[in-house]
């Protein structure tokens, strides 16, 4: 079983270490990573447990994923959220779109969103874009500012 190490960063206008880290994370072509937009703590509860299987949406506060591909898997960004099913409008209307050589292949109300990006071809600065804002604008709580990333890399 692999091992990673892993790395919080607080993101706040500096985007540029988060981005650094997607690069590097694309270079390897190993690990993967999470973000969080901030929210206070009593806005985080969700229901119990039992009453999340019966609900067609995700999470109120979203996460944004970034994976890093391969010679045999594409990369991919996710939102896991809880906006429902108009999340793309609502990010339309937001002016947060991903680059147009990104293929959408996943929408659902409940696992989210996912676009798959040719593994060569990770831009950093959009891919960092989309995360922070995309997180910001399907939140269903209010964010306080601020983001919390998780890094995750193969321990060598």
């Amino acid at each position: 079983m692999a091992r990673h190490d892993i790395e919080i960063l607080h993101i706040d206008d500096d985007h540029r270490p988060l981005v650094a880290a997607v690069e590097a994370l694309a270079s390897d072509g190993e690990g993967w990573m999470n973000v969080e937009p901030g929210v206070d703590d009593e806005d985080r509860v969700e229901p119990p447990g039992m009453f999340t299987w019966f609900t067609a949406r995700g999470p109120k506060v979203p996460v944004g994923t970034f994976v890093p591909g391969s010679d045999r898997e594409p990369a991919s960004v996710g939102l896991s959220h809880g906006a429902g099913r108009d999340a793309v409008e609502r990010l339309v209307d937001a002016a947060v779109a991903p680059p147009t050589d990104w293929v959408a292949r996943q929408n659902h109300p409940k696992r989210g969103l996912v676009w798959e990006i040719h593994p060569q071809r990770v831009d950093a600065g959009a891919v960092v874009r989309l995360l922070l804002e995309g997180t910001v604008v399907l939140a269903t709580v209010p964010t306080t500012g601020g983001w919390v990333a998780t890094i995750h890399r193969s321990r060598r």
